[in-house]
């Protein structure tokens, strides 16, 4: 009984943790776009798509997965750079900056989709953005993709 309980519990901690990020995340793209707008007023939201957790792979990644050593042992991880650095002291800078921020857990990010109807001189339009926030939900990178994800070809076209 005690078991199931504390098994409920944890169920609904974590729901309220997403849905707080999901909502902070949301607020934070919403101001953002509409500083970026320049505070229009017939700026209208008219959806979110769900939060996801990413992370950036570096080049130690890469060579730690080829030495089968698993991302969460850092004593070993800490070996094989310190065994890397003194055969290639030239990658050492780039190898300790990238094992920091893995320990520290830099490397993650969060990518959402925003749709929003917006008056423009008379018309509504509806358009759509691609964001890229750190953890902290501050705006790395904002890209339109009313018209699709590869903006470049329309360019081309």
């Amino acid at each position: 009984m005690k078991r199931s309980i504390a098994i409920c519990l944890l169920f609904f901690c974590g729901c309220i943790m997403a849905s707080t990020e999901q909502r902070e995340a949301d607020e934070s793209v919403e101001q953002y776009t509409r500083e970026t707008l320049g505070n229009p007023k017939y700026l209208v939201s008219v959806g979110f798509s769900s939060i996801e957790k990413l992370r950036y792979q570096t080049a130690l990644d890469s060579s730690l997965n080829y030495a089968h050593i698993k991302g969460d042992d850092y004593k070993k991880m800490e070996q094989y750079v310190d065994s890397e650095n003194y055969q290639r002291p030239d990658r050492a800078p780039g190898n300790i900056r990238q094992l920091d921020s893995i320990e520290k857990n830099k490397l993650f990010y969060y990518i959402l989709d925003y749709s929003f109807r917006v008056d423009s001189q008379g018309h509504k339009k509806l358009k759509k953005y691609h964001f890229e926030l750190d953890t902290a939900f501050k705006v790395l990178k904002m890209t339109d993709i009313t018209y699709g994800r590869d903006t470049r070809q329309l360019q081309e076209r």
